[in-house]
């Protein structure tokens, strides 16, 4: 690797602990754990359609930056010279497997721009911009990446943007026009595909949770109100309710099912996060509407003009 790849990681780390402190607070809003925060927030509290469709995107782009690290092979700066680890906790950074491009980057360019498109306002385009600049730049500093690793995940990340905003509502009329079981067939064999194209465990996650969330809305969009809206403090009551529950899931099971290496711990895997693709779509808001944190009487998606 190029000696100025490397200058600009310790030229970073040369800042001291309260840069790294700020680099690694910036690269939290990178990890999965914190999507799994703010997906559900927009699926369960804001626009459900637009939730879907970030989630849906997030996935897909999280199942392509994956196998292109695979294909691609490049090492991370703490594989080359485990000097840079810019943390006392290399967990911290989330920092493992190859490097090239950069899922933190490319994954900030795909989620807040989609959110951006769906704000559709100049200052929050800005926002997006400065927060995925500062979430790529965080891998820099802590030692994850190199630059050219980051700049190729904002360059893909920004395809699979436009890809997202030009596709998505062609193929979101081609879904709508398909029978129930065509939907379902789609929501179970898309993802089944792109995990037998490389079968690992970032792809059984992703993929699992897109079956689920696939199958889910198609059951959620014949039986379900179409739009949850509400007063504030029941968006609020569906946010916690339902978080509290998909960290159950996400964790718990995490700690109950078998642990990686153990007999069925891939198959147990992959059923745990369908399972949070289905509370995502289908079991929350199912739960919602039950206990009446939502407006009642929106007809289902299925049947809504």
């Amino acid at each position: 690797m190029s000696t100025w790849n490397t200058d600009l990681i310790v030229a970073l780390q040369s800042g001291g602990d309260a840069l790294i402190d700020f680099f690694t607070a910036f690269t939290f809003l990178g990890n999965q754990e914190f999507y799994l925060l703010l997906l559900p927030l927009f699926f369960w509290c804001l626009d459900r359609a637009t939730g879907a469709r970030l989630t849906v995107i997030y996935l897909l782009s999280a199942v392509l930056n994956t196998d292109l690290k695979e294909l691609i092979r490049a090492p991370r700066p703490l594989d080359v010279d485990p000097g840079l680890l810019a943390v006392a906790d290399p967990d911290a950074i989330k920092a493992v497997g190859y490097g090239m491009p950069s899922g933190h980057a490319q994954l900030a360019i795909t989620v807040w721009g989609g959110i951006a498109a769906w704000v559709k306002r100049g200052w929050f385009w800005a926002i997006a911009l400065v927060l995925a600049f500062l979430i790529g730049l965080s891998r820099v500093a802590l030692g994850a990446h190199y630059p050219t690793q980051v700049g190729a995940g904002w360059l893909i990340g920004l395809v699979v943007l436009l890809a997202y905003l030009a596709l998505t509502l062609p193929v979101e009329r081609w879904l709508g026009g398909l029978a129930f079981g065509a939907q379902m067939v789609v929501a179970v064999a898309a993802p089944a595909v792109l995990l037998v194209i490389h079968i690992e465990p970032d792809t059984i996650a992703a993929t699992a949770v897109l079956m689920g969330l696939g199958v889910g809305l198609a059951v959620a969009g014949r039986v379900l109100p179409a739009e949850q809206g509400g007063s504030l403090w029941q968006r609020a009551a569906r946010y916690l309710v339902g978080v509290v529950i998909l960290l159950a899931i996400y964790f718990g099971l995490s700690a109950l099912l078998p642990a990686e290496g153990e007999p069925l711990h891939v198959l147990f895997r992959f059923a745990r996060y369908v399972l949070l693709g289905l509370w995502m779509s289908l079991g929350a808001p199912w739960l919602f509407h039950l206990l009446r944190l939502q407006p009642a009487g929106d007809a289902p998606l299925a049947t809504a003009d």
